[in-house]
């Protein structure tokens, strides 16, 4: 026999089925230019009758950190939050807005932060005290004394100036290598030792042009 309190409980655990607060997700595409992704939610829905997968989300807005971008791709976790009213007029025009559906925590107004991964998957930082940034087989660490060390098996571009300063010293180099007039005492041996040593330098010099452009 189903009592009052049944009935009420039952009522109430049939609204929450539709009220939805944050959940993982799976991307399953992503557009950069709109910044919209589609997302299948990672968790089912499991009713007395069975479980259902839930539906998939389109156009969902990625939270990236201020100023910072990445690649976001298929099958990249995400966590979904779903905000408690309606986000769409305020998505088409931004500044403070009264929206316009009276919905509340529904499924199409979710947003996207990409990150939140199962303990089956690890991020490569082995330590709690610097700052690490790995992407595509190459890592930035900045460490706690300030030191950055970054390790990459290609080119690592850092400007303009940092090139112009390296081209600058490997011509002082050649220069170096040119006819040098020295005194008598300076005898043939110190002075092919001397350009050895420039050669060395222009060597080292024209190595690190190579990577850092």
């Amino acid at each position: 026999m189903t009592t009052p309190p049944d009935i009420i409980k039952n009522a109430i655990n049939s609204s929450l089925n539709n009220v939805h607060t944050a959940l993982p997700g799976v991307i399953i595409s992503y557009d950069p230019a709109s910044n919209k992704a589609t997302i299948q939610p990672a968790l089912n829905k499991n009713y007395v009758t069975g479980v259902q997968s839930m539906p998939v989300l389109e156009n969902v807005p990625i939270i990236f950190p201020s100023f910072i971008k990445f690649p976001v791709v298929q099958g990249d976790y995400v966590l979904l939050i779903f905000c408690e009213r309606s986000l769409d007029l305020w998505l088409s025009v931004g500044g403070q807005v009264t929206p316009t559906d009276p919905r509340k925590f529904d499924l199409s107004d979710a947003i996207a932060i990409p990150g939140l991964m199962p303990f089956t998957e690890t991020f490569p930082n082995n330590n709690n005290q610097d700052f690490f940034i790995s992407y595509a087989g190459s890592d930035i660490k900045i460490e706690a004394d300030g030191n950055i060390i970054i390790k990459t098996s290609n080119r690592v571009g850092i400007g303009t100036s940092t090139t112009e300063l390296l081209n600058i010293l490997s011509q002082l180099m050649i220069l170096l290598q040119g006819p040098v007039v020295m005194g008598s005492a300076f005898n043939v041996s110190l002075n092919l030792a001397f350009t050895n040593a420039v050669n060395a330098l222009q060597m080292q010099l024209d190595n690190i042009t190579a990577v850092i452009t």
